[in-house]
C-alpha cells in the first residue's frame, strides 16, 4: 500500500526534499503533478464498482485514492491549454472541469492524514482573519487598517506620523504575459492624495515597524524551527526581505518560549499542522506578528541553516501524528 500522496507540480523544489527523505526511509510514495492530469496521469472513478484509481503511464503504474495513509498538499497546478487552438470561452471551461475534478479528488481522499487539511488552508490564507486572530492570542501586531475610505486613509497615515507601508490583501503576484510580476511590501512615500485610487479596491495600510531583523519561524506539529533573516543589511530589503538579489544572512534564531506556546496555539487554532510565520523583532527588542503563510516555502530556510525541517514532515506523513 502506498502510504503517501504528494500534491503539486513538476517545478516544485520543496517537495523535492520531501521525496529525498522519503526515499531514504524506504517509505512508499506517490508525487502527482496535478498539470499532467490528461497528459500523463490519467483516472477512473467508477462508482458502480466503487474504484477510485489515479493511472501514471510513464511509471505504468496504478494507484488506489482510498489506499493513501497521508497527503502533503503543496502546489497543485492545472494543466496548460494551447490559446490558439481554443477560444477564451473553451479555455475557461477546461480550466473549470480540472479545477473541480482535482477538488473531487481532495473529497476522495478527505479520511488521510494532511499537511495540512485543504480547507484548513485556504482559511488561513485570509490575512484579514489572521490578524484578528492573532491579536486575540496575545501575539503584537503592527496598527493595521484595510479600507477603501479615503478619509480613514488619511486619518490613519496621520495618526502613524506618516511612518507607513501597503501591502496586497493577499498574494502580490500579478500574472502578465511574459510571465509574473510581484507587489511586494512598499512604504508610502507621501500623504494619499488620490481619493478615487483609494476608493478603487481594498488597501491594506500598517504602522512602518523599525526593526534590527526579521524572524521567520517554520512550525511543523509541534516543533519550532525559528531563522534569523539579517533584512537590514542591504536598503532593498528594509521593509521587505524577500526584494534584491543578494542572499541575506539566515541563522538559527531562539525563539522565546512564551512565543513557541503561541505559534503552536496559533496552528492549532487554525487547524493546521505547518505554518510559516514572520516576526520583526523592533528596534526596542519586541516581536511583532506580521503573518503566517499556511502553506509556505521552507527548504531555502533547511539550506542555509541546516534545520532538518523535511524529516519532521515525513515524520508526521509517515505516523501520522499530532
Amino acid at each position: 500500500m502506498t502510504k503517501v500522496l504528494i500534491i503539486t507540480n513538476k517545478n516544485d523544489i520543496t517537495s523535492d526534499f520531501i521525496v529525498k527523505s522519503l526515499q531514504e526511509r524506504g517509505v512508499s510514495f506517490y508525487r502527482f503533478n496535478t498539470e499532467e492530469l490528461s497528459i500523463s496521469c490519467f483516472l477512473s472513478i467508477d462508482y458502480q464498482k466503487s474504484t477510485f484509481l489515479l493511472v501514471d503511464r510513464i511509471l505504468n503504474q496504478t494507484f488506489d485514492l482510498k489506499q493513501f495513509r497521508s497527503v502533503y498538499y503543496r502546489r497543485p497546478e492545472l494543466p496548460n491549454f494551447a490559446s490558439g487552438e481554443m477560444t477564451v470561452g473553451e479555455i475557461q471551461f477546461l480550466r473549470s472541469e480540472f479545477y473541480f475534478t482535482l477538488e473531487g479528488i481532495y473529497k476522495i481522499l478527505k479520511d488521510a492524514y494532511w499537511i495540512s487539511p485543504l480547507y484548513a488552508i485556504r482559511e488561513a490564507e485570509n490575512k484579514i482573519y489572521q490578524l484578528e486572530l492573532a491579536k486575540s492570542l496575545g501575539f503584537t501586531i503592527p496598527n493595521s487598517l484595510i479600507t477603501n475610505i479615503f478619509s480613514d486613509s488619511l486619518d490613519f497615515y496621520d495618526e502613524n506620523g506618516g511612518d507607513c507601508v501597503i501591502k496586497p490583501v493577499k498574494s502580490g503576484l500579478i500574472e502578465g504575459q511574459d510571465g509574473y510580476d510581484i507587489i511586494f511590501t512598499n512604504a508610502l512615500c507621501s500623504r494619499p492624495n488620490n481619493g478615487r485610487q483609494v476608493e478603487f479596491s481594498p488597501n491594506f495600510f500598517q504602522k512602518h515597524i523599525d526593526k534590527k531583523f526579521d524572524v521567520r519561524v517554520t512550525v511543523v506539529g509541534e516543533s519550532i524551527f525559528a531563522t534569523r533573516i539579517d533584512s537590514q543589511q542591504e536598503q532593498i530589503t528594509k521593509v521587505d526581505w524577500r526584494r534584491g538579489e543578494k542572499t541575506l544572512a539566515h541563522s538559527r534564531f531562539e525563539l522565546p518560549e512564551n512565543l513557541q506556546k503561541l505559534s503552536v496555539q496559533l496552528l492549532k487554532s487554525l487547524n493546521l499542522r505547518f505554518g510559516a510565520i514572520d516576526f520583526i523583532w523592533d528596534i526596542n527588542d519586541n516581536f511583532v506578528f506580521l503573518e503566517i503563510n499556511p502553506n509556505g516555502q521552507w527548504a531555502w530556510i533547511e539550506k542555509q541553516t541546516g534545520y532538518k525541517i523535511s524529516d519532521q514532515i515525513v515524520n508526521l506523513l509517515e505516523y501520522g501524528m499530532d
